[in-house]
């Protein structure tokens, strides 16, 4: 499975593209704030599905422009996009938090420099947070979709920041922390 595959085709449902103006697309659409593409991944994944089959691509000069490739869904492609829009919906995957592995080696660490890494973390959560909130605020004639998305991510960071205020209260609970 690949998210990448699934957002270019989905993009390239919408009409046909070069992969300039998919990237600025992506871009546009803050899809690399919650789907981990970046502008090479674009780039790779769109050669490998047009060497798949799955897009087709014209090579057209405007003017004295150089030479750019139109890609375009087919069939096989649609097919494709409709394969891994099933796989996501049956399997929508596991979603790891990075800073668990800060979480799980705290004790390693005396319990002065470990508060103070909390609190860092509490501040950058609460930072996120923030962005989320303040992007959701600026996303007038977004997408229901995209809005929906930075919702998810909004309630996601709402959650980290209520766990790891619990987290610090228990670290600091000398019953608990042992």
């Amino acid at each position: 499975m690949s998210t990448v595959d699934l957002m270019l085709l989905g993009v390239l449902i919408q009409k046909p593209m070069n992969a300039y103006e998919m990237k600025k697309e992506m871009e546009h659409r803050n899809i690399n704030k919650w789907v981990k593409i970046s502008s090479p991944s674009v780039y790779k994944n769109l050669v490998k599905l047009y060497k798949s089959e799955y897009i087709d691509g014209e090579t057209v000069r405007e003017g004295e422009m150089p030479e750019k490739t139109i890609y375009t869904i087919n069939e096989k492609g649609r097919n494709y996009f409709m394969q891994l829009m099933h796989q996501y919906s049956e399997n929508p995957g596991t979603i790891y938090v990075d800073f668990c592995a800060f979480i799980s080696n705290l004790y390693c660490v005396d319990h002065e420099t470990g508060l103070k890494m909390i609190e860092m973390l509490q501040d950058r959560l609460a930072f996120k947070l923030d962005t989320v909130e303040n992007q959701l605020e600026r996303m007038d004639g977004v997408s229901f979709y995209g809005t929906s998305v930075i919702t998810l991510y909004s309630q996601m960071y709402t959650v980290f920041c209520n766990w790891i205020e619990d987290f610090k209260k228990g670290y600091n609970d000398p019953n608990k922390n042992s």
